[in-house]
């Protein structure tokens, strides 16, 4: 790392309030508000490690597809952790905390993603790769941002603003784009919050997209976060993670869990889901994403994350262990299954999946 990182204390901020100082060097952390710590910080020893933990789970994953060329293209040449995250001020579209000099008159208005536009050099290079006509805008910081480098994934993908939305673009095959934009259609015939997915190509990429629904006001706080509030790498159904989101969002998080079990989605992670803060209160579940891994599931016999078990004995358990609350959604699962078995949805569906894949919905549709 520059030694001029080394002589220079940072704060982690909240918008515009410090949470704690800290400084490279003493690897010594000064809290200010305990109050505004990010929730995966909860429950932890206050001293330095904090600011490793946040840093570490911030930066995008080095096994991204591109991640060197996307560093490049920012300029960074040091590329441990805590230099990509100070050089990009830890900006992300997940949240509103970032990282700033203690004496900088930087102002969260001047600097966040939302409000600011951020660099289509760096965005194009993370979806392509593609470094021969890459430019470097400058200093990355100095009014130049990018969202890149806290971009959670292993795939080629990058963020785009058009007509005033941000929208998030993803490299897939045909038919993993075509498992995201036919999975938005059975949420909403199982009427939960999800993203909308379109097929669209971006830089002679075909990708996947879908309108970003953070803002200043609502933040993603991923299952990830809430796992290490409780100090925990796993989850399952009687531990306290499950337990906070179905104390929460209880009928969503059952949705959830319906939605993949009927589409067999192998993919929902702890960076795929999580909840919804609004202005600093958890109010519901974060509406659902990435669903490119739907239907490559090959039997219900499958484990599946959020549960610890297999996706037919967690269908069993939401009928029996959550059996009250299960129950309380019948005339939704009543309504789901008259939608996806009618002759309109088959013929939906049939344009983006084979009648193979459809059938074998339907059948796990009718174990509900």
């Amino acid at each position: 790392m520059n030694d001029m990182f080394y002589k220079i204390e940072y704060c982690l901020k909240y918008k515009d309030d410090i949470v704690f100082k800290f400084n490279i060097k003493n690897k010594s952390l000064t809290m200010v508000n305990e109050k505004l710590l990010p929730l995966s910080l909860h429950n932890k020893k206050q001293d330095y490690s904090l600011v490793q933990k946040f840093i570490a789970d911030r930066i995008l994953m080095l096994n991204r597809e591109f991640c060197k060329e996307i560093l490049t293209a920012s300029g960074i040449e040091d590329q441990n952790d805590m230099n990509i995250c100070i050089v990009c001020k830890g900006l992300s579209f997940r949240d509103n905390y970032w990282i700033s000099r203690t004496n900088s008159k930087e102002k969260w208005a001047d600097v966040n993603l939302y409000q600011n536009e951020f660099s289509v050099n760096i965005s194009k290079v993370a979806l392509t790769g593609n470094m021969k006509d890459a430019t470097i805008d400058g200093t990355l910081g100095d009014k130049i941002f990018t969202g890149e480098l806290t971009n959670k994934g292993t795939r080629a993908k990058c963020y785009f603003r058009h007509n005033n939305k941000l929208y998030l673009f993803k490299h897939e095959t045909k038919e993993e784009i075509m498992s995201e934009m036919v999975t938005s259609f059975i949420a909403d015939a199982l009427n939960v919050p999800c993203s909308t997915y379109k097929n669209v190509n971006l830089y002679d990429k075909e990708c996947s997209a879908c309108e970003i629904f953070t803002s200043e006001d609502r933040e993603l706080i991923p299952c990830r976060d809430v796992l290490s509030h409780y100090n925990t790498i796993t989850m399952n159904y009687q531990g306290p993670c499950y337990q906070a989101f179905m104390a929460i969002d209880g009928p969503n998080f059952i949705k959830m869990q319906i939605l993949d079990y009927v589409t067999l989605n192998i993919d929902r992670n702890r960076d795929n889901f999580g909840l919804l803060s609004c202005n600093g209160s958890l109010v519901s579940l974060y509406p659902l994403f990435d669903h490119d891994s739907c239907f490559k599931g090959v039997s219900t016999n499958g484990v599946y994350f959020p549960t610890g078990v297999t996706f037919a004995k967690t269908l069993e358990l939401l009928k029996t262990t959550y059996g009250d609350s299960y129950k309380k959604l019948s005339k939704d699962i009543v309504r789901f299954k008259n939608i996806v078995t009618s002759e309109e949805f088959k013929e939906l569906f049939l344009k983006y999946k084979s009648s193979i894949v459809y059938y074998g919905m339907i059948g796990r549709v009718n174990n509900l």
